[in-house]
Protein backbone atom coordinates (compact mmCIF):
# COMPACT_ATOMS: atom_id res chain seq x y z
CA UNK A 1 0.00 0.00 0.00
CA UNK A 2 1.37 3.39 -0.93
CA UNK A 3 1.27 6.32 1.46
CA UNK A 4 -0.04 8.33 -1.51
CA UNK A 5 -3.34 6.46 -1.27
CA UNK A 6 -3.94 7.82 2.23
CA UNK A 7 -3.29 11.34 0.97
CA UNK A 8 -5.52 10.86 -2.05
CA UNK A 9 -8.54 9.63 -0.11
CA UNK A 10 -8.25 12.69 2.11
CA UNK A 11 -10.05 14.44 -0.76
CA UNK A 12 -13.61 13.84 -1.92
CA UNK A 13 -12.32 13.18 -5.44
CA UNK A 14 -9.91 10.53 -4.15
CA UNK A 15 -12.63 8.84 -2.11
CA UNK A 16 -14.83 8.63 -5.18
CA UNK A 17 -11.96 7.29 -7.28
CA UNK A 18 -10.90 4.53 -4.89
CA UNK A 19 -14.22 3.84 -3.17
CA UNK A 20 -12.48 4.03 0.20
CA UNK A 21 -11.98 6.37 3.13
CA UNK A 22 -9.18 6.55 5.67
CA UNK A 23 -9.07 5.93 9.40
CA UNK A 24 -6.34 6.72 11.89
CA UNK A 25 -5.34 5.63 15.36
CA UNK A 26 -5.61 2.61 17.62
CA UNK A 27 -9.10 3.28 18.96
CA UNK A 28 -10.73 3.82 15.57
CA UNK A 29 -9.18 0.62 14.24
CA UNK A 30 -10.46 -1.31 17.25
CA UNK A 31 -13.96 0.06 16.77
CA UNK A 32 -13.88 -0.60 13.03
CA UNK A 33 -12.92 -4.22 13.66
CA UNK A 34 -15.69 -4.67 16.23
CA UNK A 35 -18.16 -3.22 13.72
CA UNK A 36 -16.87 -5.63 11.06
CA UNK A 37 -15.93 -2.80 8.73
CA UNK A 38 -14.05 -3.91 5.59
CA UNK A 39 -10.55 -2.61 6.40
CA UNK A 40 -8.52 -3.34 3.28
CA UNK A 41 -5.10 -1.84 4.07
CA UNK A 42 -3.16 -0.68 7.10
CA UNK A 43 0.14 1.16 7.47
CA UNK A 44 1.76 0.74 10.87
CA UNK A 45 4.77 2.47 12.38
CA UNK A 46 7.88 0.42 12.92
CA UNK A 47 7.45 0.53 16.71
CA UNK A 48 3.72 -0.25 16.67
CA UNK A 49 2.95 -3.54 18.42
CA UNK A 50 5.16 -3.09 21.48
CA UNK A 51 2.30 -3.37 23.96
CA UNK A 52 -0.44 -5.95 24.43
CA UNK A 53 -3.22 -3.75 23.09
CA UNK A 54 -1.38 -3.01 19.84
CA UNK A 55 -0.36 -6.63 19.40
CA UNK A 56 -3.99 -7.69 19.83
CA UNK A 57 -5.03 -5.16 17.23
CA UNK A 58 -2.47 -6.39 14.71
CA UNK A 59 -3.56 -9.97 15.31
CA UNK A 60 -7.21 -9.07 14.78
CA UNK A 61 -6.35 -7.17 11.60
CA UNK A 62 -4.45 -10.17 10.28
CA UNK A 63 -7.50 -12.37 10.81
CA UNK A 64 -9.61 -10.05 8.65
CA UNK A 65 -7.29 -10.40 5.67
CA UNK A 66 -6.25 -6.76 5.82
CA UNK A 67 -3.00 -6.01 4.02
CA UNK A 68 -0.49 -4.68 6.57
CA UNK A 69 2.71 -2.80 5.76
CA UNK A 70 5.31 -1.45 8.19
CA UNK A 71 6.76 1.99 7.53
CA UNK A 72 8.94 4.47 9.42
CA UNK A 73 7.33 6.22 12.37
CA UNK A 74 8.07 9.65 10.92
CA UNK A 75 6.08 8.77 7.79
CA UNK A 76 3.10 7.75 9.91
CA UNK A 77 3.42 10.99 11.86
CA UNK A 78 3.46 12.97 8.62
CA UNK A 79 0.32 11.21 7.39
CA UNK A 80 -1.37 11.99 10.72
CA UNK A 81 -0.19 15.62 10.76
CA UNK A 82 1.56 14.95 14.04
CA UNK A 83 -1.50 13.64 15.90
CA UNK A 84 -0.70 10.97 18.51
CA UNK A 85 -3.65 8.64 18.20
CA UNK A 86 -1.55 5.54 17.56
CA UNK A 87 0.95 4.88 14.78
CA UNK A 88 -1.51 3.22 12.43
CA UNK A 89 -3.53 4.46 9.46
CA UNK A 90 -5.54 2.58 6.91
CA UNK A 91 -8.27 2.33 4.33
CA UNK A 92 -11.86 1.07 4.56
CA UNK A 93 -14.23 0.33 1.70
CA UNK A 94 -17.09 2.79 1.50
CA UNK A 95 -20.09 1.21 3.21
CA UNK A 96 -23.29 0.42 1.36
CA UNK A 97 -26.31 1.17 3.56
CA UNK A 98 -29.51 -0.88 3.35
CA UNK A 99 -32.15 0.36 0.90
CA UNK A 100 -33.49 3.68 2.13
CA UNK A 101 -37.07 2.70 1.34
CA UNK A 102 -36.82 -0.22 3.80
CA UNK A 103 -35.64 2.12 6.55
CA UNK A 104 -38.29 4.73 5.81
CA UNK A 105 -40.96 2.07 6.06
CA UNK A 106 -40.10 1.76 9.76
CA UNK A 107 -41.08 5.42 10.43
CA UNK A 108 -37.62 6.41 11.69
CA UNK A 109 -36.14 9.47 13.33
CA UNK A 110 -33.49 10.90 11.00
CA UNK A 111 -30.87 13.60 11.46
CA UNK A 112 -30.15 15.51 8.27
CA UNK A 113 -27.10 17.73 7.69
CA UNK A 114 -27.85 20.26 4.94
CA UNK A 115 -24.70 21.82 3.49
CA UNK A 116 -22.73 21.63 6.75
CA UNK A 117 -19.29 22.93 5.76
CA UNK A 118 -16.99 21.92 8.62
CA UNK A 119 -16.30 18.16 8.53
CA UNK A 120 -15.69 18.28 12.28
CA UNK A 121 -19.28 19.41 12.74
CA UNK A 122 -20.50 16.65 10.43
CA UNK A 123 -18.59 14.01 12.38
CA UNK A 124 -19.89 15.37 15.68
CA UNK A 125 -23.45 15.20 14.34
CA UNK A 126 -22.96 11.56 13.31
CA UNK A 127 -21.93 10.80 16.88
CA UNK A 128 -24.89 12.74 18.25
CA UNK A 129 -27.32 10.95 15.94
CA UNK A 130 -25.96 7.59 17.06
CA UNK A 131 -26.02 8.51 20.75
CA UNK A 132 -29.59 9.82 20.71
CA UNK A 133 -31.20 7.01 18.76
CA UNK A 134 -31.55 8.36 15.23
CA UNK A 135 -32.05 5.52 12.77
CA UNK A 136 -29.79 7.06 10.13
CA UNK A 137 -27.76 10.11 9.24
CA UNK A 138 -28.56 11.95 6.01
CA UNK A 139 -26.13 14.29 4.31
CA UNK A 140 -27.17 16.87 1.74
CA UNK A 141 -24.86 18.80 -0.58
CA UNK A 142 -21.36 19.52 0.73
CA UNK A 143 -21.84 17.71 4.07
CA UNK A 144 -19.18 14.97 4.01
CA UNK A 145 -19.11 12.33 6.77
CA UNK A 146 -16.14 10.50 5.22
CA UNK A 147 -13.72 13.41 5.32
CA UNK A 148 -10.82 12.35 7.61
CA UNK A 149 -11.70 14.99 10.20
CA UNK A 150 -15.33 13.87 10.23
CA UNK A 151 -14.28 10.24 10.64
CA UNK A 152 -12.05 11.08 13.61
CA UNK A 153 -14.70 13.24 15.26
CA UNK A 154 -17.42 10.62 14.86
CA UNK A 155 -15.31 8.32 17.06
CA UNK A 156 -16.61 5.11 15.50
CA UNK A 157 -20.30 6.06 15.28
CA UNK A 158 -19.82 6.22 11.51
CA UNK A 159 -19.39 2.42 11.63
CA UNK A 160 -22.69 1.87 13.43
CA UNK A 161 -25.13 4.23 11.74
CA UNK A 162 -26.46 3.99 8.16
CA UNK A 163 -25.36 6.99 6.10
CA UNK A 164 -27.33 8.21 3.09
CA UNK A 165 -26.06 10.97 0.82
CA UNK A 166 -28.03 13.25 -1.51
CA UNK A 167 -26.59 15.96 -3.76
CA UNK A 168 -29.54 18.25 -2.97
CA UNK A 169 -32.40 18.38 -0.51
CA UNK A 170 -35.46 18.00 -2.71
CA UNK A 171 -34.67 14.46 -3.94
CA UNK A 172 -34.50 13.48 -0.26
CA UNK A 173 -37.86 15.13 0.43
CA UNK A 174 -39.27 13.22 -2.55
CA UNK A 175 -38.02 9.96 -0.99
CA UNK A 176 -39.77 10.78 2.30
CA UNK A 177 -43.09 11.74 0.76
CA UNK A 178 -44.54 8.23 0.05
CA UNK A 179 -43.86 7.26 3.66
CA UNK A 180 -45.49 10.40 5.10
CA UNK A 181 -42.48 11.13 7.28
CA UNK A 182 -42.72 14.73 8.48
CA UNK A 183 -39.84 17.13 8.02
CA UNK A 184 -38.76 19.42 10.84
CA UNK A 185 -36.57 22.42 10.06
CA UNK A 186 -34.40 23.86 12.83
CA UNK A 187 -34.58 27.66 12.67
CA UNK A 188 -33.07 30.18 15.06
CA UNK A 189 -36.35 32.05 15.52
CA UNK A 190 -39.94 32.02 14.38
CA UNK A 191 -40.48 28.29 14.80
CA UNK A 192 -42.57 26.34 17.27
CA UNK A 193 -40.66 26.16 20.58
CA UNK A 194 -39.08 22.73 21.05
CA UNK A 195 -41.04 21.91 24.25
CA UNK A 196 -44.29 22.21 22.27
CA UNK A 197 -43.36 19.77 19.50
CA UNK A 198 -44.04 16.06 19.72
CA UNK A 199 -42.51 13.52 17.37
CA UNK A 200 -45.06 12.03 14.98
CA UNK A 201 -45.92 8.35 14.99
CA UNK A 202 -44.50 8.41 11.45
CA UNK A 203 -41.10 9.45 12.77
CA UNK A 204 -39.45 12.56 11.44
CA UNK A 205 -36.51 14.04 9.59
CA UNK A 206 -34.78 16.84 11.50
CA UNK A 207 -33.04 19.26 9.11
CA UNK A 208 -30.02 21.19 10.36
CA UNK A 209 -28.69 23.95 8.11
CA UNK A 210 -25.34 25.49 7.28
CA UNK A 211 -23.30 26.75 10.25
CA UNK A 212 -23.28 30.31 8.96
CA UNK A 213 -26.57 30.86 7.13
CA UNK A 214 -28.86 28.12 8.38
CA UNK A 215 -31.42 26.65 6.02
CA UNK A 216 -32.38 28.44 2.81
CA UNK A 217 -35.81 30.05 2.77
CA UNK A 218 -36.78 27.73 -0.08
CA UNK A 219 -36.10 24.78 2.21
CA UNK A 220 -37.89 26.29 5.19
CA UNK A 221 -41.06 26.87 3.18
CA UNK A 222 -41.00 23.27 1.88
CA UNK A 223 -40.94 21.47 5.26
CA UNK A 224 -43.84 20.43 7.48
CA UNK A 225 -42.73 22.12 10.72
CA UNK A 226 -40.30 24.78 11.88
CA UNK A 227 -38.71 24.28 15.27
CA UNK A 228 -36.85 26.77 17.46
CA UNK A 229 -34.89 26.12 20.64
CA UNK A 230 -35.67 28.78 23.25
CA UNK A 231 -32.53 30.80 24.12
CA UNK A 232 -31.51 33.61 26.42
CA UNK A 233 -31.50 37.14 25.07
CA UNK A 234 -28.25 38.32 23.50
CA UNK A 235 -27.45 35.20 21.48
CA UNK A 236 -28.95 34.17 18.17
CA UNK A 237 -28.03 30.50 17.81
CA UNK A 238 -26.42 27.36 19.20
CA UNK A 239 -23.58 25.58 17.46
CA UNK A 240 -25.07 23.20 14.91
CA UNK A 241 -24.11 20.03 16.78
CA UNK A 242 -25.33 21.38 20.13
CA UNK A 243 -28.63 22.31 18.50
CA UNK A 244 -28.93 18.84 16.93
CA UNK A 245 -28.30 17.18 20.29
CA UNK A 246 -30.87 19.33 22.09
CA UNK A 247 -33.50 18.76 19.42
CA UNK A 248 -33.04 14.98 19.21
CA UNK A 249 -33.10 14.66 22.98
CA UNK A 250 -36.14 16.91 23.22
CA UNK A 251 -38.03 14.85 20.66
CA UNK A 252 -37.09 11.40 21.93
CA UNK A 253 -37.89 11.94 25.63
CA UNK A 254 -41.51 12.63 24.65
CA UNK A 255 -42.05 9.28 22.98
Amino acid sequence: MKTAWIKQVATAKGRRRYGRFSIEGTRLFERAIRARMPITHALVGETFGQNERERALLSALGETGCRIAIIANDKISALADGRSLGAIVGLINMPTPPPLADLLGEKPLLLTAVDIVDPGNVGAMVRTAHALGAAAFITIGVSDPFHPKAVRTAMGSLFKLPIYRFPALFPFLDALHPHKIPTIAAVSDGGVPLPQIKLSANGGAVLMGNEYWGLDEEVITAVDQRLTIPMNDGIDSFSVNAAAAIILYGLTIKQ
